[in-house]
């Protein structure tokens, strides 16, 4: 059975974010160029992707495409979005699409879990 993203009330009576523990969790370490994928649950139709890096890790995420690290010192186009150790990356996702990460680090431990979402 798939975690409802749930949101919780603080002190105030306002809604906070706090998820429950998911119960579709994935982690892998990355090897520097080594493409890994994973596809989003067919479970339900729409999902929350929610990424955590190691703190000095950097990733490189594309959604049903193939994720490059940038080449060149120059702006271009992209489909590509950089994930940092330092910051926790959320996406929306559907069922089926195939998620491609990559790394420049030399290895890089990554953790990825799904909450379906229920629309009223």
């Amino acid at each position: 059975m798939s975690t409802n993203l749930l949101f919780s009330r603080d002190l105030s009576g306002l809604n906070t974010y706090s998820p429950q523990f998911s119960t579709n969790k994935y982690s892998a370490t990355l090897a520097t160029g080594t493409h890994s994928t994973i596809t989003v649950p067919s479970t339900h139709a729409v999902w929350i992707m929610y990424v955590r890096l190691q703190p000095s890790g950097w990733v490189w995420c594309a959604r049903n495409a193939t994720a490059a690290i940038p080449a060149g010192g120059t702006f271009a186009a992209s489909n590509s979005d950089l994930i940092s150790g330092a910051v926790e990356y959320k996406r929306t996702v559907y069922a089926g699409d195939v998620i491609d990460f990559i790394t420049n680090n030399a290895t890089c431990v990554i953790g990825v879990s799904f909450y379906q979402v229920s629309y009223p």
